[in-house]
């Protein structure tokens, strides 16, 4: 395969200006900027403005979107029915000290979708919302162990900051991983704590759970291995955790910030699965910073503040269901109706089938991954069943072909997951699968 040479060349010489605002920005932020996922090397572009599915960068560089910020944007940017409700609400007023009706709003399309929750409340963040599942798992089970698996990206508070993407060479047997921790800075006993189990592998996960089945609040799941490379859990492998929790007083958290891409109803309605918690963030905020988190009312009980003697669970903070992120909200769910599912997962469909095409007449293997408007470029032909098999892929290719797509006007994330959104259509698709047939093209001919 040849070098990234190339690639890197045509890289730099068509992001100048991206690269002065990000050696400015060096100055004044850690690495230049506030989100180590969207750093790329040798540095990222920054952005001048968006709309529909293009981003134009400070060079004039115009990307068609196939990430939408982290998946959030599931209709573009700036669409024009969340444009006009914002610009509305924020005339007369962007956050009180009181409650406002918008919540309501936004509330009661979420709790009419998504089959595990009887109540919900908001968050500013996915990180803020998996917190409080786990804090009321805790809390009405009176344990303190939680499970999870290899991989799987909860936030960035400490209790899930374990076993992300850590070195499998440093992380035990496949079928038995060892809890690592995914920074430092960790909380002394946090790895105690957490219990890993391997992604899909149905009889050695239940193996582990059987063993710690005593102690553990809560299972924690993404259903859609996100952050790995928008890897689906079996239905086989949901099924057992529900199995498991229900029989043993556990509590079942299906973390949906990304997958509820998946279906109206996210991944527990396409599944069939339904969990006793669930987070959500990304695309129910609009674009604006959101988290959410519902489920059993008995559960969620536990922040009643109108019971004797108060909330058992503590939850404050001040821009927790502002009035323009819940209208923000509600106009974008208002607009993911059951059609606009199917024809996002139409579009991804015709994207998979054209990039696998590719492979197939380039003569090298990948596969695609995903579920809904979600999914995942990998370059093998092993299969990919947990968070090993994506990490043993070739990262150099991969880094690669990331820079090429950009190279050729097509923004992903960096390892190569992407989300489509209801601006993208057949001509965006074959404007994909066209790029990156030239960015095969180019690595896999030999260096001279």
């Amino acid at each position: 395969m040849a070098e990234t040479t190339s690639e890197l060349e045509r890289y730099l010489r068509s992001t100048p200006k991206s690269k002065g605002l990000w050696e400015d920005a060096k100055n004044y932020l850690p690495g230049g900027d506030s989100r180590n996922s969207i750093f790329w090397n040798p540095y990222p572009i920054f952005v001048d403005h968006a709309s529909g599915c293009h981003v134009v960068d400070a060079d004039g560089v115009d990307r068609l979107d196939f990430i939408g910020t982290m998946t959030t944007l599931v209709l573009g940017h700036s669409p024009k029915p969340v444009v006009k409700v914002v610009r509305e609400q924020m005339e007369q007023g962007m956050v009180y000290n009181a409650p406002n009706a918008n919540q309501t709003r936004l509330a009661k399309l979420l709790c009419e979708r998504i089959p595990s929750f009887d109540l919900v409340r908001f968050t500013n963040s996915g990180t803020e919302a998996t917190l409080n599942t786990i804090r009321a798992a805790r809390a009405v089970t009176g344990k303190s162990k939680i499970a999870k698996v290899e991989g799987g990206y909860h936030g960035s508070h400490d209790q899930v900051s374990v076993s992300v993407r850590v070195d499998p060479a440093k992380a035990g047997e496949r079928s038995r991983p060892d809890a690592l921790a995914a920074t430092e800075g960790l909380g002394e006993g946090t790895l105690d704590q957490v219990v890993v189990m391997p992604f899909n592998e149905t009889a050695a996960a239940r193996k582990i759970l059987e063993e710690n089945k005593d102690q553990l609040a809560a299972v924690i799941i993404e259903p859609i291995l996100g952050s790995v490379g928008m890897l689906p859990a079996t239905t086989e492998f949901l099924a057992m955790l529900r199995e498991f929790t229900r029989d043993n007083g556990v509590i079942l958290i299906f973390d949906e910030v990304i997958s509820y891409r998946a279906s109206l109803g996210g991944a527990q309605e396409y599944y069939g699965i339904t969990p006793d918690m669930t987070s959500l963030g990304k695309i129910i905020g609009g674009g604006f910073s959101i988290g959410a988190f519902g489920g059993r009312k008995d559960i969620m009980d536990l922040y009643d503040p109108t019971v004797p003697g108060g909330p058992r669970v503590a939850h404050a903070g001040t821009f927790n269901a502002n009035p323009v992120t819940m209208l923000a909200g509600a106009a974008t769910l208002e607009e993911l109706t059951p059609e606009v599912y199917r024809k996002l997962a139409e579009m991804t469909e015709r994207l998979k089938a054209g990039i696998f095409q590719v492979g197939v007449d380039l003569e090298t293997p990948v596969q695609v991954t995903g579920l809904g408007s979600l999914f995942g470029i990998h370059f093998t032909g092993d299969e990919l069943v947990g968070y090993r098999d994506i990490a043993a892929e070739d990262a150099t290719f991969r880094y690669q072909v990331f820079l090429g797509l950009l190279n050729e006007g097509i923004l992903m994330a960096s390892n190569l997951v992407g989300a489509v959104s209801t601006e993208i259509g057949e001509a965006e698709i074959d404007a994909f699968t066209a790029a990156l047939r030239r960015v095969l093209e180019r690595a896999l001919t030999p260096s001279a």
